[in-house]
Parts: structure tokens; C-alpha cells; sequence
């Protein structure tokens, strides 16, 4: 008996707990009910909820497009993506956030996931190409591209970007055919005539190039890149006005690469020897860029040939300054200190040469050019003697020791030089037989 009430006591204890769990559940169910009713119920109700998440999202829009304020729309977006892992369009916008920051390969990881998400989705599509285009995944971006025109064949970037990835590749009849597509879309797409001109001249077609580009710059007028290629074309043609006229256009638009252009237009007048409009355009290059040591080197070397030998040494020692491993520069600096009769200043500038370049034979030559000058005549013979090792066919090494031996008394020395000159140039040999026989 004791047993069987034992069990019985046992018994409603289990059921109570039972009884307990069932009324939990059973009020748990209800609430869920009650919300399910309300919520399905009260259409209002559960608009409040999308609208409250759309509100969100075009915030974070609104940062991206209209602020700037990227780190702001990025956190947006991934908390919506917290809530909602699959939605498509905050993959879609961070993927336009790592793209506008140059953060191309995060970019790449969320335009992919939209297109996931979304197969036919062709701004993801379209996008994924524009930074495959940057990081030069060419094969990938000509897919994406293709992709976009799949979707909508009436799809004009897409023809436009195509053209751009083939013209990358070198596949340029493909590029020709696309852009020609795209200004069939849009007879005003500036940068398709651009693309067909830049086609073109890979092609060699230059009267077609640059007919492409002129159309680009009637459509854009302030088209610098466009205006850059043109002069380039011109100049390959020799039409250094066309060419000058069309760079100095590109400098005015692209400020940010005058520094280059410049020099470009003064390599140009340098071809045409006019060595004081090579100086300005070589002076707007260091207005731009003042570290460009080549641009200081050419403007010691015009300064030199127009007579202006103190601005000369200004622009190489700047040079030096910059890059002192520039070697060609001690050999012209030398130069210029032997046009303003500062002769030791030579010596020591051509030593430097022959430091930086030991086997140069003309900075021996210089060397020993200007020990004569100074009478330093064994040192002037060794440095003769040394260019005429590294170079024996060097003309006037030959004549300049031959000089050395006359002033060293060395007469016979000086018509072994003249034996030798006889056979390399007949008149830079009668001037040392004049010396040696006066």
C-alpha cells in the first residue's frame, strides 16, 4: 500500500509539471497567434515594418550618392545586411563603396554576391566589369560586359566598355565594331569616338584617328585626353603646330599631367632647334612638377645653347640635387664651367663623370681637354691615353695627345698621332702635321 501511494504521489507530481508546461505553451501559441492576426490583420501595420527598412536603405543611398559619406553608408548597409543577409541591393551598394574608394577587389566580392543573388541583375553585371577593367582582369571584364549586352542588347555602356576591354587586349577590330555599336545607341558618346580614334591609331590609320578624336573634342570641348592624343598624332606626322597647339589644350584641361605634357611640347621644339620656346616650355614643367629631373637636365642643356651659361649651371646642380647618380649631367656641367673660364670646377666635375661612368671616353676626353688647358700636361696625357683605350678610333683623343707630346717634347710621339689620324680623318690630321712641321 505504501508503495502504490508512493507512486501515486509521484505520479501527480508529473502531471502537475506536465499540467505546468502545457499552460506555458499554450500561452506562448496564443501570443504568437495574437501577433500573426494583428500583424496579417493590420495591413498598415506590417507596411510600417517594410517602411521603416526601405527608410534605412535609401538612407544609406542618400550617403553614398548624395554625401559622400562612405564609412556612414557602409555601416548602414551592413546592419541591414545583418537583418537580411540576402538582400540584394545592400550587397549591390557596398559593392559601389569599395568601387568609388578604389577598394577594387572588395568591390569584386559584393557585386558577385548581388549578381548570386539576382542572375539577371545588370548594373551588378556591368559594374563587376568596370573593376575587373581596373584590377586588368581583361578576359573577366570582356565576360561581364557581355554579359550586360545579353541582358539588354540595347544596353549602350555596355557595348561602349566592351570596345574599351578589346582595345585593352588588342583585339581591335572587335574594339572598332563595339564602339561603332555604341554610337549607333548614342550618336553623342563622346568617349565611343574617342575609343574608335585611340583604335584606330593603334591601327595605323592616323587620318581615320584622327577624325574619331576631333569628333570627340566637337563633342566635348574640354576632351584633354583627346586633345593629348591628338598631338601626339600630329607629331608622328611631323605637324608640330598642330601638335603644339593640341598639347598646350590637353595641359590646359589636364593640370594634374601638365608637368608631362610640357615636356612633351618641348622635346617638339627641341626638333625644330628653337631653344628659347623649348626653355618656357620646359620652365611651365618645373612650375608644375619640381622634382622632374629631366626636365631641369634639358633646361641646363638649352640654358648652355642659348648663351645662358650661370641659369646652365643653376639647372644641373638641381640635378644633382634631385638625382646625384644622374651621370650625364657632370659630363655637360663640366662643359659649362670650361665656357666661363672655371677650369678647375671642370676638372673635378668631369672626375665625377668618370666615377659614375668610368668607361664614358668622352668625359676622359673632356678631362684631359681641360688639363691641357691648364697645362697639366702628364695628367692630360693619361687622360688621352685613356680615352683612346676604351676608344681607339677617338679623333681628336688622337689629336689632343699628339698636341701633349709637342708640349711635352715628344715630337716623335706626335707624328706616331698623325699616322694614326691619317687613317681615321685626313683633316683633323693636317692640323696636328701643321704643328708639328709649323
Amino acid at each position: 500500500m505504501i508503495v502504490k501511494a508512493l507512486l501515486t504521489q509521484e505520479q501527480k507530481i508529473k502531471m502537475r509539471k506536465f499540467t505546468n508546461t502545457v499552460v506555458i505553451y499554450s500561452c506562448l501559441f496564443f501570443i504568437i497567434l495574437l501577433f500573426s492576426i494583428i500583424y496579417y490583420s493590420n495591413p498598415s501595420f506590417a507596411e510600417s515594418q517594410a517602411t521603416d527598412a526601405d527608410n534605412i536603405y535609401f538612407q544609406g543611398v542618400h550617403l553614398l550618392e548624395e554625401e559622400k559619406n562612405y564609412s556612414e553608408a557602409l555601416r548602414i548597409f551592413r546592419e541591414i545586411l545583418k537583418d537580411n543577409p540576402n538582400h540584394v541591393e545592400a550587397h549591390f551598394q557596398i559593392g559601389n563603396i569599395y568601387r568609388l574608394t578604389n577598394q577594387f577587389e572588395k568591390a569584386k566580392i559584393y557585386y558577385q554576391n548581388a549578381i548570386n543573388l539576382k542572375q539577371n541583375y545588370l548594373s551588378a553585371h556591368y559594374y563587376l566589369g568596370v573593376v575587373e577593367l581596373e584590377l586588368k582582369e581583361y578576359p573577366n571584364a570582356l565576360e561581364s560586359f557581355k554579359e550586360t549586352i545579353r541582358l539588354n542588347p540595347e544596353f549602350q555602356e555596355g557595348h561602349y566598355s566592351l570596345g574599351l576591354t578589346f582595345l585593352h587586349l588588342e583585339q581591335l577590330n572587335y574594339a572598332l565594331d563595339s564602339f561603332q555599336q555604341a554610337l549607333k545607341l548614342n550618336s553623342n558618346d563622346f568617349q565611343s569616338y574617342y575609343g574608335l580614334g585611340m583604335s584606330y591609331k593603334k591601327l595605323g590609320e592616323e587620318q581615320k584617328a584622327i577624325q574619331a578624336l576631333s569628333k570627340a573634342i566637337e563633342l566635348k570641348p574640354d576632351y584633354g585626353e583627346a586633345f593629348y592624343e591628338l598631338g601626339i598624332i600630329y607629331r608622328s606626322q611631323e605637324q608640330y603646330q598642330e601638335a603644339i597647339n593640341a598639347l598646350e589644350k590637353a595641359a590646359h584641361y589636364l593640370p594634374e599631367q601638365a608637368d608631362q605634357i610640357y615636356y612633351q611640347i618641348a622635346m617638339i621644339y627641341e626638333q625644330l632647334e628653337n631653344y628659347p620656346q623649348a626653355i618656357e616650355a620646359l620652365e611651365k614643367v618645373v612650375q608644375y612638377n619640381e622634382e622632374f629631373t629631366d626636365a631641369y637636365y634639358f633646361l641646363g642643356w638649352f640654358y648652355h645653347q642659348n648663351g645662358q651659361f650661370d641659369k646652365s649651371i643653376e639647372a644641373y646642380e638641381k640635378v644633382i640635387t634631385l638625382k646625384p647618380d644622374y651621370a650625364d649631367v657632370y659630363y655637360n656641367l663640366g662643359w659649362v664651367y670650361i665656357e666661363t673660364e672655371q677650369y678647375q670646377k671642370a676638372v673635378e666635375t668631369f672626375q665625377k663623370a668618370i666615377e659614375k661612368t668610368p668607361n664614358d671616353a668622352d668625359s676622359h676626353y673632356a678631362l684631359g681637354w681641360v688639363h691641357s688647358k691648364l697645362e697639366n700636361y702628364e695628367q692630360a696625357k693619361n687622360a688621352f691615353q685613356e680615352t683612346i683605350r676604351i676608344q681607339p678610333d677617338h679623333v681628336y683623343a688622337h689629336y689632343g695627345l699628339g698636341m701633349v707630346y709637342l708640349a711635352l717634347g715628344e715630337r716623335s710621339l706626335a707624328l706616331e698621332e698623325y699616322k694614326i689620324l691619317k687613317n681615321l680623318k685626313q683633316d683633323i690630321a693636317d692640323l696636328l702635321f701643321d704643328q708639328i712641321y709649323p
